[in-house]
C-alpha cells in the first residue's frame, strides 16, 4: 500500500495565471521541483494536494473594496470578461521576468565599475584625434571639421540610471535600458553650447568609453547608435556576452551635470550656430540677426533634463498603481502602428510623459484601471491637436521659459516638459501627429463596438503604414534633397539640423504635397528613418545611407480621381498664390456658369489613368518646387492593373466597359417600365451579373459583327458562317430578372403554365420589335434581347449587347416548385400549396379544388374530402419532420 504524503504549503501562493510570466523560469528554482519528483518517483509514493481549508468567518467575509472594485470593472468597463483576462495576460507577456531583471542588474554593475575606470589623457584640441587608437572611430559627422574647445577623458562624474527600466515601465520584446554617464565638469566649458561644440565633446567622450571597453571581456557587442535617429545625440549600445547577448541592450548617454547650462540659453528663438562658422564665409551679421535654430536648442537641452523627468515621472507613478500597466499597454498600441521608434517618433517616454500629465490635470484618475488609462488616453489623442493647441507640463515655468504661442512659432507639435523650457515633441511632423490622431479615433470606434474583438485588432495585429494606405510611393535618390534645401532656400534650417538635408527638406515637402492634393486626400503620411547602426570600428554613416523615404495616401475616393483642379478666380489676390503653386499647369478657363478662374487639367483618358493623378501632382510639385525628378519616385498606386489592362484603343481596367453595361441595362430597364400592352405589370427589374454590380474582372464588351461573313437562316434568323468565313463569336449573354405582379388567373397545370410563360415572352419580344426596334428571341424559360449600342467617335459604329430577361411570377413559383418535390398521385390542391401555408388556407385550397368538380351522389363528398384534408395534414407534418432531421 502507497503511503500518502503531504505537501507543506508554500509561503508564496501560487496562480495558476502566473504560468505565462514564468515562461523564462529560473533555473535555480527549477532544479529542486525536478529532484524532489524524481525522489519520490524513485521510493513509488504518491503527492496529494489538500484543498486549502478556510474558517467559516473567511468562507463568508464580504468581498473587499479591491474585490469590489474588480467586479465592477468586469461588469462596466468591459465588454465582456475574456478581454479582462486578454488584457491581463498582455501585461504578463510584456513585464521583464525576474531572472531578466537580475541579469540587467548585474550587468549593469559590472559596466559601471569599468566605465568608473576610465583612465585620463592629456588635453587637446577637440579637432585633435589623435589619442584615439585607430580600431575605434567617433560616432559623429564632423561637417565642419574645425571648431573650437579643449577636450581630455577623464572619469565620469555619476553613473545613473534613467528612463523606463527604474521606472517599471520598460517591455518586451526590444529591452533597453537607458544609463547616464556625467562627463565631468573640467571637460566641458558653458561656452560649448555655441557651433557644435557641446556634441562633439559628447562624441568624443562616447568613443574615448569604447575605446575602454573593448579589452574587457565582460561585454558582448559594442555599436554606435542615434536616440531616435538624432545624429546630434549619439549613444552607445552594449549587449552581455555569451546566450544572453540578444535578450537586452544597455544604452550609455553621456551627458552634462544638471544644470551645467542655463536654460535660456536654448531658448527656440535663439541662436547657437552662427552662419560664418557653418558656411565658411565671412558676414557681417550680428547675433540678434541670426536665425533661430530651436532643433539644435533642443537635442542639447535635452541631455540636462532626463534625472529631472525620472523624478517627475516616478512621483506620478507612485500616486497611480496601474501607471505602469497603463504605459505598457500604451507601448504596445504604439508598436504595432510603428509609430514608437525612428526619427521623430512617439516613443515610449512621450506616453509616460503624456499619461503622467492627464493624471495631474484630473483628466484621469488615480484609480482607474489600465484598461481606462489606456482608453481615455487614446480619447485625448483623437480629440486633442498639438499641432494648433499645445500642452504643458510645467505649473509654474520661470520668466526666462518660452510661451506656448512662441513654442508654436517654432515647431509643428507642442507638448513642453515640466521645466518650462523643452518641447519634448520637436521632431515630429504635424503629418505624423496627424497619424496619431487617425489611429487613436478608430481605435475608439473599435473599443466602442462590442460586435468587434477589439483586442485583437488594437493590440495584437501589426498595422503598418503600408496596410493604411490607398497610395504608396517612395523618395529613392535621398542626396537630391540638397538640391532641393538649395531650391527651397533652406540654409537656415540646414544650419538648425547640423546638415541633415533630409529631415530638413522633409516638413517642406510633405507641406507642399498636402497643399497640392488638399481635398484629395484624407491623410498623407510618412515613414520614420529607423535608428542607425554601426560598428564602433566604422565611420558614422552618411545621411544618403539611410533608407528611402516612404509616404502613404489615405484618398477620398470621389475627389480623388478628378482630372479638374479649379482654383480661384482671375481677378482674386489668391489667383497669384495658384499660379506660383501649379506654375506653368495653371492656365485660365471659362466654364458653363460663366466664370473664368485659373484652372489645371490633368491628363486622364480612362479611369485607370484617372485614378494616378495624385501621382501626376506629386510628380510635378516636386519636380517644380524641390528639384526631384520623376525618375527618384517610385510609385505603388496601380502596379497591379497591368495584370487586367484590356487591349482596346484607350488602356484601361475596364470600368469604362462596365459603365457602358450599367448604361446599356438602364436604358433597357426603363423601356420596360413604359412597356403598354402587356397582360401583367413589370414591378420591379434587377441586374444579376456580376458587370452590374461593378464585379466582373472583364465585362462582357459590345460587339460588332461583320455581317458579310454570314448568312441568316430563313426559320429561325441564325446567322450560318459563309464557306471559309469563321464562326460568329461568342456574346456573353447578361441576365436581369423582371418582377411580375400578382395574378390568381394561373392555371393548375404546370404544362399549361410553361405555355402562358412562353407566349408571355413571345408577346413582350414582339412589344420590344414594335416600339424599340429590338431584335428578340423568345424561349420557354427567359427571352434573349439584341441591343444595339451606337458609338459615334470619329465614326458611327453599331455594338450590340444581349440581355437574357428572366421573368419572375410571384404566383406561379410554389406551383412549380411542389410539382418537382410533391408524388405523381398527390392531387392538384396539395401541390399548390406552399410549406408556409395555415390549414386554415389549406382548407381554402380544398373547397376551390372540389368547386369545380361533380359532387359524388349521397353527400359523400364531404367525409371524402375531410378524410382527404386530413391525410394531407399528416403528409405535411411528415414533410416537416423529414425536413429537419434530414434536410
Amino acid at each position: 500500500m502507497k503511503k500518502k504524503q503531504s505537501v507543506p504549503e508554500e509561503p508564496a501562493e501560487m496562480n495558476p495565471s502566473d504560468s505565462s510570466r514564468q515562461r523564462e523560469e529560473d533555473e535555480e528554482n527549477e532544479a529542486p521541483v525536478k529532484a524532489k519528483r524524481s525522489k519520490a518517483d524513485h521510493a513509488g509514493e504518491e503527492v496529494v494536494y489538500h484543498p486549502v481549508k478556510l474558517s467559516r468567518n473567511d468562507l463568508y467575509r464580504p468581498p473587499t473594496a479591491e474585490e469590489l472594485n474588480q467586479l465592477k470593472e468586469a461588469e462596466s468597463l468591459f465588454h465582456c470578461s475574456l478581454l479582462k483576462m486578454q488584457m491581463e495576460e498582455l501585461l504578463k507577456e510584456v513585464a521583464l521576468s525576474e531572472r531578466r531583471k537580475r541579469q540587467i542588474d548585474s550587468f549593469i554593475q559590472t559596466v559601471t565599475k569599468l566605465i568608473q575606470t576610465v583612465p585620463d589623457s592629456p588635453e587637446v584640441e577637440v579637432s585633435d584625434l589623435s589619442w584615439l587608437s585607430g580600431a575605434v572611430k567617433v560616432p559623429f559627422l564632423l561637417v565642419p571639421k574645425t571648431t573650437k574647445g579643449k577636450f581630455h577623458m577623464a572619469p565620469p562624474s555619476s553613473i545613473d540610471l534613467i528612463g523606463s527600466y527604474p521606472l517599471g515601465t520598460c517591455t518586451k520584446p526590444n529591452v533597453m535600458v537607458d544609463l547616464a554617464v556625467t562627463i565631468p565638469n573640467d571637460v566641458l566649458h558653458p561656452k560649448d553650447v555655441l557651433n557644435q561644440r557641446y556634441p562633439r565633446k559628447r562624441a568624443l567622450y562616447l568613443a574615448g568609453l569604447a575605446q575602454h571597453l573593448t579589452s574587457s571581456s565582460d561585454i558582448g557587442t559594442m555599436q554606435y547608435s542615434c536616440l531616435h535617429g538624432n545624429r546630434l545625440r549619439p549613444v552607445l549600445l552594449l549587449t552581455p556576452p555569451g546566450k544572453d547577448s540578444s535578450s537586452f541592450t544597455l544604452r550609455v548617454h553621456a551627458c552634462p551635470a544638471p544644470g551645467f547650462f542655463k536654460p535660456s540659453r536654448f531658448h527656440p528663438q535663439r541662436n547657437n550656430i552662427r552662419t560664418e562658422w557653418y558656411t565658411g564665409l565671412q558676414t557681417s551679421q550680428s547675433e540678434s540677426s541670426e536665425p533661430p535654430t530651436p532643433h539644435y536648442n533642443s537635442s542639447v537641452l535635452g541631455d540636462l533634463l532626463p534625472r529631472a523627468h525620472l523624478q517627475f515621472l516616478s512621483a506620478v507613478s507612485s500616486q497611480c498603481s496601474a501607471f505602469t500597466d497603463g504605459v505598457a499597454l500604451l507601448k504596445v498600441w504604439l508598436r504595432q502602428r510603428e509609430l514608437d521608434q525612428g526619427t521623430g517618433c512617439f516613443n515610449g517616454f512621450l506616453a509616460s510623459m503624456l499619461l503622467a500629465y492627464l493624471l495631474i490635470t484630473h483628466r484621469i484618475s488615480n484609480s482607474m484601471t489600465a484598461y481606462q488609462l489606456l482608453r481615455n488616453t487614446l480619447n485625448f489623442l483623437a480629440s486633442t491637436d498639438l499641432t494648433v493647441n499645445g500642452i504643458s507640463l510645467a505649473k509654474d515655468p520661470d520668466s526666462t521659459a518660452p510661451s506656448i504661442s512662441e513654442f508654436h512659432d517654432a515647431f509643428q507639435v507642442v507638448f513642453v516638459d515640466p521645466s518650462g523650457h523643452l518641447n519634448m515633441c520637436a521632431d515630429i511632423t504635424a503629418c505624423t501627429y496627424k497619424q496619431l490622431q487617425h489611429e487613436a479615433s478608430l481605435s475608439m470606434q473599435f473599443w466602442d463596438n462590442p460586435t468587434v474583438d477589439g483586442f485583437q485588432c488594437l493590440l495584437m495585429t501589426p498595422k503598418p503604414m503600408i496596410r493604411t494606405s490607398d497610395h504608396v510611393f517612395q523618395l529613392c535618390e535621398l542626396v537630391k534633397l540638397q538640391s532641393s534645401c538649395k531650391k527651397l532656400n533652406l540654409l537656415s534650417e540646414l544650419m538648425d539640423h547640423s546638415g541633415d538635408y533630409i529631415h530638413t527638406a522633409l516638413p517642406f515637402i510633405l507641406s507642399l504635397l498636402q497643399q497640392g492634393l488638399s481635398q484629395r486626400i484624407h491623410l498623407l503620411t510618412h515613414s520614420l528613418s529607423p535608428d542607425p547602426k554601426w560598428s564602433v570600428e566604422s565611420e558614422a554613416p552618411k545621411h544618403k545611407a539611410q533608407p528611402p523615404l516612404s509616404f502613404g495616401l489615405l484618398l477620398r475616393t470621389e475627389l480623388s480621381s478628378s482630372v479638374l483642379e479649379r482654383g480661384p478666380p482671375a481677378d482674386s489676390p489668391m489667383a497669384a498664390e495658384f499660379r506660383q503653386l501649379w506654375g506653368p499647369r495653371s492656365e485660365l478657363r471659362r466654364f458653363q456658369d460663366g466664370d473664368i478662374t485659373e484652372a489645371v487639367l490633368w491628363d486622364g483618358e480612362s479611369i485607370c489613368q484617372k485614378r494616378l493623378v495624385p501621382k501626376q501632382i506629386i510628380t510635378h510639385l516636386l519636380q517644380l518646387h524641390a528639384d526631384i525628378p520623376e525618375s527618384c519616385v517610385r510609385y505603388v498606386g496601380a502596379m497591379v492593373d497591368d495584370v487586367i489592362k484590356t487591349g482596346s484603343e484607350v488602356s484601361g481596367t475596364g470600368e469604362e466597359e462596365s459603365l457602358v453595361v450599367v448604361q446599356s441595362y438602364d436604358d433597357l430597364s426603363r423601356k420596360l417600365w413604359r412597356l403598354e400592352g402587356l397582360p401583367l405589370t413589370i414591378t420591379a427589374v434587377q441586374g444579376a451579373h456580376p458587370a452590374l454590380r461593378y464585379t466582373q474582372v472583364f465585362s462582357p464588351r459590345p460587339l460588332k459583327l461583320e455581317y458579310s461573313f454570314f448568312d441568316r437562316e430563313k426559320t429561325s434568323r441564325s446567322l450560318v458562317p459563309k464557306e471559309g468565313k469563321p464562326c460568329p463569336v461568342y456574346i456573353t449573354p447578361i441576365t436581369i430578372i423582371c418582377h411580375m405582379e400578382g395574378s390568381g388567373k394561373w392555371p393548375h397545370d404546370r404544362l399549361a403554365i410553361q405555355h402562358i410563360r412562353a407566349a408571355f415572352h413571345i408577346q413582350l419580344g414582339e412589344l420590344l420589335r414594335k416600339h424599340h426596334s429590338y431584335t428578340c428571341r423568345p424561349c420557354p424559360t427567359h427571352l434573349d434581347v439584341w441591343k444595339v449600342l451606337i458609338q459615334s467617335s470619329s465614326c458611327v459604329t453599331k455594338q450590340t449587347y444581349v440581355f437574357s430577361c428572366v421573368f419572375s411570377f410571384s404566383s406561379v413559383w410554389c406551383v412549380l416548385s411542389f410539382y418537382l418535390k410533391a408524388p405523381a398521385a398527390t392531387p392538384m390542391f396539395w401541390r399548390s400549396m406552399s410549406p408556409g401555408q395555415t390549414l386554415a388556407q389549406c382548407s381554402a385550397v380544398q373547397r376551390r379544388h372540389y368547386r369545380g368538380h361533380s359532387r359524388p351522389a349521397g353527400g359523400v363528398a364531404f367525409p371524402a374530402a375531410r378524410s382527404l384534408y386530413c391525410s394531407q395534414v399528416a403528409t405535411t407534418f411528415a414533410f416537416f419532420f423529414f425536413l429537419v432531421f434530414f434536410v
